[in-house]
Order: structure tokens, then sequence, then C-alpha cells
């Protein structure tokens, strides 16, 4: 009985470590924040390819998101099977990633799914990029992102309108409210970015 007992014990020891060992397994599996840094249009830096992020230009790192969770009208990262790299995309309301951003695309930083208070956000800005924060603070302006040639948001006094340059459609997007606008020359609608300057497709 007593040896009936002891086996019982270690079975259930056995089980819990195993239990333990299989969570711990299962959160290592989990996709974690990558720092932004390293994370360019073309390599994937610790990225897996089949989840989306957020940036978050505070810790500047790129969160895991749940497609779920993802907000309308917010920028999100993902892989681009088509393309073969990774773009930023902005969330529709029917949960689908819409625009492929290319250089010199301008977000608002409110844009970007962030998470925390506005106080705690103001206090990041603050260590981050104090003289940013105080211009901000003295014009009443709102941080704005625009991205590089290598697929990162760089923050900075950019223009305060919100726009998308779509690589895979050469189009050019604006927002002057919560509704997109075509932007078009005399030749049609498309664009190419050359220069830190957009110039027509023809």
């Amino acid at each position: 009985m007593h040896s009936a007992r002891h086996l019982s014990a270690v079975s259930v020891a056995v089980a819990l470590i195993g239990l333990a060992l299989g969570s711990a397994s299962a959160r290592a599996a989990d996709p974690q924040p990558v720092p932004a840094a390293d994370a360019t249009a073309t390599a994937d830096a610790g990225r897996d390819r089949a989840t989306i992020y957020r940036f978050d230009p505070m810790d500047e790192k790129l969160h895991p998101v749940k497609t779920a969770e993802m907000r309308p009208g917010h920028v999100y990262g993902r892989f681009d099977l088509g393309r073969g790299c990774w773009v930023w995309s902005k969330a529709d309301a029917a949960g689908s990633l819409r625009y492929a951003m290319g250089e010199g695309s301008t977000q608002p930083a409110r844009m970007f799914d962030l998470r925390g208070s506005d106080a705690e956000r103001q206090r990041a800005l603050e260590r981050r990029a104090p003289e940013l924060a105080r211009l901000f603070s003295i014009q009443g302006a709102k941080p704005m992102l625009r991205l590089d040639a290598t697929g990162r948001w760089e923050l900075g006094p950019t223009p305060c309108v919100s726009s998308v340059f779509d690589e895979a459609t050469g189009e050019r997007w604006e927002w002057h409210g919560d509704t997109p606008s075509l932007v078009i020359h005399s030749g049609g609608n498309r664009w190419l970015h050359r220069d830190g300057w957009y110039a027509p497709s023809r």
C-alpha cells in the first residue's frame, strides 16, 4: 500500500513537471516583441511570417497582435507572400489589411495601436526625444511618423496629413478626415518615389 501511494505521488509529480515544461515550451514558441531597429522590409529579423505586428514608437519594438485585436484604421506590419517581403498596412472595418506602404508614407503616432495612457506615452516621448516633445508641447501638434526606405518608422516633425504611398499599386492616398482621397496627376494616379519626392509614373 505504501508503495502504491509512493508511485501515485511520483506520477503526480511527473505530470506536474510535464505540464510546467509544456507551458514553458508554449511560452517560448509564442511570438515575442522584436526590436524595430532590426526590422527592415526584406529581413525577418526574428519575426514570424504568420504573425501580425504593431509598432510601438515609444519602446521602438514590434509587438505581436492577434487578428481579432486589430483596430480599424490602425497600422500593422505583415508579411506579403505575393511580394516576398514585410509591408505596413492599414486595417479596415472588415478586419483585412490594405496597402503595402512605401517610403514617404506618413501616419499619426496614435494610429499605431498604442497601449497605455496619454500621460504614459507623453513621458515615453519625453525620454526618447525630449526636444521633439517640447516642440509638440509648444506648437500643439501631434506626433507623426514617416516611413523610410528600409521600412522603419521615423518619429519627427513631418507633414500633418496622413498619407499612404502604396508600392503594390503605385497609388497615393491622403486622409483629410476619416475618408481616404486618391491623389492624381495630369497623367493618371500612378507615382514613383525618388530622392524624397513623388514623381508621376507614366
